[in-house]
């Protein structure tokens, strides 16, 4: 055999040889680092789950569908779009590997001590439970079953997420953020007040047939139309509670600055918001509402476009 066809043969034997290696390799880390079974944490039949449990030591999270809607601890109405997004991520999530055996007892550890209990409640009876926590830096999510100190890495497959940080959520951060929902057809008046300059109180009102904004004799009628309409509806961007925030509760104590008041012919509609001076370096003014002894935070360059004076509602000479 000649020298040239040695060489090809040997250059033949080496690439079988470097394949058949990457195979065994492959395989090998394969099952290290694979799931028996991707959906092991999943929910495939979403439309049966009624009852969704998450606890931390943070606290308890209990949403609960009740005529088709879903409530949170049994008190208030839950924001329905997030229920909906945790609902397809209870769908879609897939257990991508296996936490390497190495560090498998310390991540376990850390999702029994830090993470968050979430059990799945449908037709009658339990249907998953299970641990789902984060690293540290919030971009690698774990879910572990209950019985287990077996943690798997999950992910929903074609989406760059942090799939725990929807159980991470308070329980206020679940509630529907909705604070009023008035029109021009249903609102009777609407008040803005400035403890301080009430040279610049606004007041809208029935006026019978329509409505009028007390004082100003050339209404400018499209602007107080879209100033009413940006009140359909008013959101807070975070409720929080007392207690939770010890600088908001000192503020509380103090003089609030701006009270808006709204009358609808909807009773659920008709709230007093008290706003109160913002804190240094902070984006978010705290509001209180009484009718619902409720603290709710608005992002302040949002919140002072509803602060309106007269001379805004009033048209300009012809």
């Amino acid at each position: 055999m000649s020298l040239r066809k040695k060489n090809i043969r040997l250059l033949i034997l080496l690439g079988a040889f470097i394949s058949a290696s990457l195979i065994l390799a492959v395989m090998g880390n394969k099952s290290f680092s694979t799931v028996d079974n991707k959906e092991g944490f999943s929910v495939q039949d979403t439309s049966a789950v009624d009852k969704i449990i998450i606890t931390s030591a943070n606290g308890k999270v209990e949403l609960n569908r009740e005529n088709g809607a879903w409530k949170i601890n049994g008190s208030y109405v839950a924001e329905q779009n997030m229920v909906r997004v945790l609902l397809a991520i209870l769908k879609d999530v897939e257990a991508i590997r296996n936490v390497p055996k190495t560090s498998a007892p310390e991540v376990a550890t850390m999702i029994r001590t830090s993470g968050n209990a979430v059990e799945i409640h449908g037709n009658g009876g339990l249907l998953k439970s299970f641990y789902a926590a984060g690293n540290s830096n919030k971009t690698v999510s774990y879910m572990m079953e209950t019985d287990s100190d077996a943690p798997v890495v999950v992910a929903i497959p074609g989406y760059e997420n942090y799939v725990a940080g929807i159980f991470e959520i308070p329980a206020n951060g679940w509630r529907n953020r909705t604070i009023l929902n008035t029109n021009y057809r249903t609102l009777q008046e609407l008040t803005v007040k400035y403890t301080q300059f009430p040279q610049y109180d606004v007041r809208i009102y029935n006026n019978v047939d329509f409505l009028n904004v007390e004082g100003v004799n050339r209404l400018d009628t499209i602007k107080m139309m879209n100033y009413i309409e940006s009140f359909g509806p008013l959101e807070a961007d975070r409720l929080t509670d007392k207690g939770a925030y010890p600088r908001y509760d000192s503020l509380l104590n103090t003089p609030f600055t701006v009270t808006i008041s709204v009358k609808d012919i909807q009773p659920k509609n008709s709230r007093t918001i008290d706003f109160f001076p913002l804190i240094a370096n902070d984006p978010m003014m705290l509001g209180y509402v009484r009718e619902d002894d409720q603290m709710a935070l608005f992002e302040a360059r949002r919140i002072q476009n509803y602060f309106a004076v007269p001379e805004e509602f009033t048209a300009p000479l012809k």
